[in-house]
């Protein structure tokens, strides 16, 4: 049987020209011997760790300790798989401050993290450009081993008939708040009832462009992904239309063009992912006092303004579908995004990756759901009678008995 070590000297050999091929093993050591260090911690006796010499041969190497079996003595320091993410996510974005918004921090903790893996690697791996911030050579090298050593252990996982999954016996599928509660919890029970023995994980975010390869094994985006080695195909096309209450509209009327939303009060959807500017295409920049009644991140939370009277706002067209306590009103926006289905190449073999897509396919059948077609079809039309569409008999006494 082939060794985990054998298959990632492989891929370096594949992927790595010759010249390069020392400094790649060197960061694969390193890496290999963080695993290790984490395999050790659970009671695991970590692998030898082999280095390869330009003669071709291998070698078993003491793994690298810090402040232990090293000529330089690092506080602390090593090297993490979040480290690797770190770097596909400069590579992906081009700029510090992007990378910061995309793990959730300042700009001075990516900029902290960058010099401990360069100081722990001894290379420098990113530089200045004039648009940004780019990867060094040895910064591209960076990622094709940690590309090579996460395959490699995702085919020791699956030797056998078994999933690649993020997490064992979990498929975990990420999405926005409004289509992960709204459409696909009420829908759930038939998912459970094909993967009976499995957890079923649904995690919300709005950063759609952020890096899920390590968090989620399918996730439903607006945006293409710019990675190689995904899966992505057009699942749907969310059409957007201004919604308002009979309460509202009892109080304020109801706008009939787009200059007449200025007289009007409306909700506001912000957040990562979330085209929020498109308010500014519509009315201009200059808002007058009170036009934003409320601003908000929740798509959940808008819906209940809008339900409640608060505001008008612009909601998916799906909301149709679901409850009558908000109803759509002009003007005619006509505003789209397709939504895309996204997972991992080498996941595409797993049985539970496979029936998740099946299930979500059916979620949003155009044929079944017409509010997901390429074209624009009225929401006032939208049939509430199946059971299984329609949330409220999910959620008794919610949207619906609202006044």
């Amino acid at each position: 049987m082939i060794t985990r070590n054998e298959r990632i000297h492989a891929l370096i050999e594949a992927t790595v020209p010759e010249r390069g091929r020392l400094g790649a093993y060197r960061i694969a050591n390193l890496l290999k011997h963080h695993t290790s260090q984490g395999r050790r911690a659970n009671g695991v006796v970590p692998e030898v760790i082999l280095r390869r010499h330009p003669d071709g041969r291998l070698t078993n190497v003491e793994p690298r300790v810090p402040g232990g079996n090293t000529d330089q003595r690092v506080d602390g320091a090593d090297l993490h798989w979040d480290d690797v993410r770190l770097f596909r996510a400069i590579q992906r974005l081009g700029s510090m401050r992007k990378v910061a918004a995309d793990h959730g921090v300042v700009v001075n903790t990516i900029r902290r993290r960058i010099e401990r893996v360069e100081t722990r690697l001894g290379m420098d791996l990113v530089r200045r450009s004039a648009n940004g911030i780019v990867l060094t050579e040895d910064g591209e090298k960076l990622l094709r081993i940690g590309q090579a050593m996460s395959d490699a252990a995702a085919w020791d996982a699956s030797d056998g008939p078994k999933d690649v999954l993020v997490k064992t016996g979990q498929i975990t599928i990420a999405c926005t708040e409004g289509i992960g509660t709204l459409w696909l919890t009420p829908r759930m029970s038939l998912l459970q009832a094909v993967l009976p023995d499995m957890t079923i994980g649904l995690d919300f975010d709005y950063n759609l462009v952020r890096d899920r390869t390590h968090e989620a094994d399918i996730w439903l985006t607006y945006e293409q992904p710019a990675e190689a080695d995904l899966t992505t195909a057009k699942l749907a096309t969310i059409h957007f239309a201004v919604y308002a209450s009979k309460s509202y509209i009892q109080r304020y009327g109801a706008p009939s063009t787009v200059d007449s939303l200025k007289d009007h009060r409306i909700i506001e959807h912000v957040g990562p992912g979330v085209r929020s500017e498109q308010l500014d295409f519509l009315i201009g920049t200059e808002r007058p006092q009170g036009l934003i009644a409320m601003r908000t991140n929740s798509s959940l939370s808008q819906l209940w303004s809008v339900v409640e009277g608060i505001g008008i706002g612009a909601l998916p067209t799906f909301v149709s579908a679901i409850t009558k306590a908000a109803a759509p009103v002009p003007p005619d926006l006509r505003i789209r995004r397709e939504l895309r289905l996204v997972y991992r190449s080498k996941a595409k073999p797993s049985p539970a990756i496979l029936a998740t897509v099946r299930w979500l396919r059916e979620c949003f059948d155009q044929l079944v759901h017409p509010c997901f077609a390429d074209t624009f079809i009225d929401p006032k039309g939208f049939s509430r009678n199946s059971i299984d569409t329609n949330i409220v008999n999910l959620f008794r006494n919610t949207f619906d008995e609202i006044k």
